[in-house]
């Protein structure tokens, strides 16, 4: 018998109800194991209290925080957690909290077993009454369905962490203020350097010049030879200051630092003060380093220095340590003087900054071993206390397979050539009036035909001039309107097979290659001397 057909409709009904029941349960379920994965992995001390503090749950950062050993008293209460002092906060946050449906409390005090206390702030949130709302958590203690204590979820965000990651910030801060800082003061020494290479040939070559019209038995010889030997150590004091701004091209080959240290000890130890013990630890299975065996000297030396005369010239003891270290080198320089303040510590490697009396120091030294090492994609650390000495330690990355396999080749030496010419045409070009003074005096001295010019657009139009002859083209690199390279390019493209060659205070590898790819056949560094630019061009005019 078929049934009628409002009671098809009702069952119709029925079913689809049951079927719309049993989609809101899965997802319910869903939801809920979704939020007790949530609550569960949080990486925040969580805890489900009832009004009376009662713990109805807690996650696993919340057992770690308050019970960080076994032995520990369970965590059943969250009052008894809170310190005497904070006790009355918390209870008033709880009844704020479930009139207003939350309140924070910051800065909480509490007992963490028997691990040391927490402090952190506390946010607690309303969730509901299990009598009449539906909520994750209202049997989880056992307790009665018809018990209408309001719950509540309470995190604890403990400052630790936070204080640690604020810490790591606050470092990585200073780190890079300090690179920029020290970026931004290598690229002012680096520009001073470049002027005062200009200043400094044009003294070396008017020197050189007067000495030979002085003649031999001048009383003038011995002014002129104190002015020359003042101007040199000023072009070593430049080329430190190169060194520290990275624009010191670097000649780096694969090297064992042992004998390179062995050589600069026994250096220092030939001006060592009477009392003063200077010692040496060399490991034999250091690695090899790839390193520039001049610059990595330097380092060493003005480490040596630096130590010898923080002993303040009495006794003491200066040890030199070279060991490996993981996958590649390190060098350390003791001392047992009076150490550094820790005010002074943090500016050691900045340029021109010394504790020394005036006079007894630069203050370049140890910014120059900065520089050393930055170059050398090296670490230089400091390690001092006052009264308790000072250790400096250089890190050098170990050379790789390949380049330990191959060491690279000594540059051969320039064979001696004569230094005079005979009528050759000479074009020297530089924007500093006094450097094109003087070259074109020297040059005319030694037998060539000099054009000097000190606007490089009126170099490039003069080579233009089918009428302007010229056998060779020195140019300076940093000029303004038209840099060396790009003159000699374009000269290149005007006269080619013409011999040129680029002048420069601070020739990078960068700059180099620029310059022979533009046709340059020889890089000449400034500050130079008289002799050293004229056999450069008699060296070119004779290979042509």
């Amino acid at each position: 018998m078929a049934k009628p057909r409002a009671s098809l409709a009702v069952q119709a009904e029925l079913e689809a109800q049951i079927e719309a029941l049993r989609y809101a349960a899965q997802a319910a379920e869903g939801a809920s194991e979704r939020f007790s994965a949530l609550f569960s992995s949080v990486p925040l001390a969580l805890l489900v209290v009832d009004e009376d503090s009662l713990v109805l749950e807690c996650n696993g950062r919340a057992l770690d925080l308050f019970r960080p050993e076994e032995a520990d008293p369970p965590l059943n209460f969250l009052f008894p957690l809170v310190t005497p002092g904070h006790l009355d906060r918390v209870t008033h946050a709880l009844a704020r909290a479930k009139s207003d449906g939350r309140c924070d409390v910051a800065g909480v005090v509490f007992a963490a077993g028997s691990g040391p206390s927490v402090t952190g702030d506390l946010h607690i949130a309303h969730i509901g009454n299990p009598a009449t709302a539906d909520n994750n958590f209202g049997d989880a203690a056992g307790g009665d369905a018809a018990d209408s204590r309001a719950q509540f979820i309470c995190a604890i965000v403990d400052q630790g962490p936070l204080l640690a990651e604020k810490a790591r910030h606050d470092a990585l801060e200073a780190q890079l203020r300090e690179s920029q800082k020290m970026q931004a003061i290598g690229t002012l020494a680096g520009g001073i350097a470049h002027d005062f290479n200009n200043i400094l040939a044009a003294i070396l070559g008017n020197v050189a010049l007067a000495r030979q019209d002085a003649g031999v038995g001048s009383p003038a010889q011995v002014s002129l030879l104190e002015i020359d030997k003042a101007a040199r150590r000023a072009r070593e004091l430049v080329r430190q200051i190169l060194a520290f701004s990275r624009k010191e091209p670097l000649n780096r080959g694969v090297i064992h630092l042992g004998p390179v240290v062995q050589e600069v000890v026994n250096l220092a130890r030939v001006g060592l003060p009477p009392g003063v013990e200077l010692d040496m630890q060399l490991d034999a299975a250091t690695p090899a380093v790839l390193a520039d065996v001049t610059q990595v000297q330097q380092a060493v030396l003005n480490l040596c220095t630096n130590a010898i005369q923080s002993l303040g010239g009495g006794h003491g003891k200066v040890t030199v340590t070279l060991a490996p270290a993981g996958q590649g080198a390190s060098l350390s320089v003791q001392d047992t003087g009076a150490g550094i303040a820790p005010a002074d510590l943090q500016h050691v490697f900045e340029p021109f900054f010394t504790t020394k009396a005036v006079g007894q120091g630069t203050g370049l030294g140890l910014a120059v071993v900065h520089g050393v090492m930055r170059a050398h994609e090296g670490t230089v650390g400091v390690h001092s206390a006052p009264g308790q000495g000072s250790v400096f330690t250089l890190q050098f990355p170990a050379a790789g397979a390949q380049q330990a396999a191959a060491p690279a080749a000594t540059p051969a030496r320039p064979q001696p050539v004569a230094t005079a010419g005979h009528g050759q045409r000479v074009m020297y070009v530089d924007d500093d009036k006094a450097l094109v003074f003087l070259v074109d005096r020297a040059l005319t001295r030694k037998g060539f035909r000099v054009s000097a010019f000190t606007d490089p657009l009126a170099a490039l139009a003069a080579l233009a001039d089918s009428a302007t002859a010229c056998d060779l083209l020195v140019s300076d690199y940093n000029m303004p309107g038209l840099s060396g390279v790009d003159l000699l390019r374009e000269a290149r493209a005007l006269r080619p097979g013409l011999p040129m060659a680029l002048a420069s205070g601070y020739a990078t590898a960068e700059i180099e290659h620029n310059a022979r790819a533009a046709g340059a056949q020889a890089l000449i560094h400034k500050p130079h001397d008289v002799d050293e630019m004229v056999q450069t061009v008699v060296r070119l005019l004779q290979n042509h």
